[in-house]
């Protein structure tokens, strides 16, 4: 009998421990790769912010003084057919966990993405642009994808306004932006942000890698639509100071499309301007 209620006791034990795997493994693995993207973000923002850095002396009592542009700009190239921001950062990210060091050579930024060099370069997976979460998979030509994007403006063409427009955000299709003009704070304006909606390829510039926020009437929610997916809790952005923050799937339209423009406090665009 002892034997028997020994038994039943130790199999009551192990129910028990798998109840507390299952529960809590689960939220230990989520809360990871909420940590993980929020470090990718923050990695990439800091690259953004110091790519102006002077090569090869590496002053680094020299700050940064702009945002990269969101294309490697050519003449009469639309867009969505240049290569990306990415180009720009590439050099600096983590060699070990991205093939940084053979794929840069391959990319000829003097052709446009759709050049064949650059299809094949673009197939490269990079680890620092994919969330671990639920990482895309590369599309159906090969070409590998982002999970972020940066920020435009406000609206489907921000990127290609000039940086003077209420509009206007951290990235701009055709040049740099300088911080002199981010008039609202570099900890008040939006730089990268978290997506699934829509994915593309990272060497691809465009919408691929640059948006505006979608405010008009019908346009899916800023939260769980056009941004983040990842995660039940909301979506992470990076801002240009280089920090991260969480926004929750309550926070309102007003404030990230506040946080997306350049322009100050006063200028800043409501949904449907």
């Amino acid at each position: 009998m002892a034997r028997r209620v020994t038994i039943i006791g130790f199999v009551l034990l192990l129910l028990l421990a798998a109840g507390l795997v299952l529960t809590y493994l689960p939220r230990a693995r989520l809360q990871a790769n909420m940590t993980a993207s929020r470090n990718n973000l923050r990695e990439l923002a800091l690259f953004a912010a110091h790519h102006s850095r002077p090569e090869p002396s590496r002053d680094t009592s020299k700050l940064p003084t702009e945002i990269p542009a969101g294309t490697v700009f050519l003449v009469n190239v639309p867009p969505e057919n240049r290569l990306s921001w990415v180009v720009t950062v590439l050099p600096l990210m983590d060699q070990r966990k991205n093939p940084v060091v053979d794929l840069f050579p391959r990319i000829d930024q003097q052709l446009p993405w759709t050049a064949g060099p650059n299809q094949q370069a673009g197939r490269a997976r990079l680890p620092a642009l994919l969330c671990p979460e639920n990482p895309p998979a590369p599309l159906a030509d090969g070409a590998a994808v982002t999970s972020y994007v940066g920020i435009g403006g406000i609206g489907p063409g921000a990127a290609g306004l000039p940086p003077g427009s209420p509009r206007s955000g951290a990235f701009r299709y055709d040049g740099p932006t300088p911080f002199g003009q981010v008039t609202d704070g570099l900890s008040q304006t939006l730089l990268f942000g978290e997506t699934r909606a829509d994915v593309g390829p990272w060497l691809r510039g465009g919408p691929s890698t640059v948006r505006g926020l979608d405010d008009a009437p019908g346009a899916p929610a800023l939260i769980g639509g056009q941004f983040g997916g990842y995660f039940p809790s909301g979506a992470n952005f990076a801002l240009c100071d280089g920090s991260v923050r969480p926004f929750s799937v309550n926070t309102t339209p007003q404030v990230l499309l506040g946080l997306a423009t350049i322009a100050g406090k006063e200028s800043d665009p409501l949904p449907g301007e």
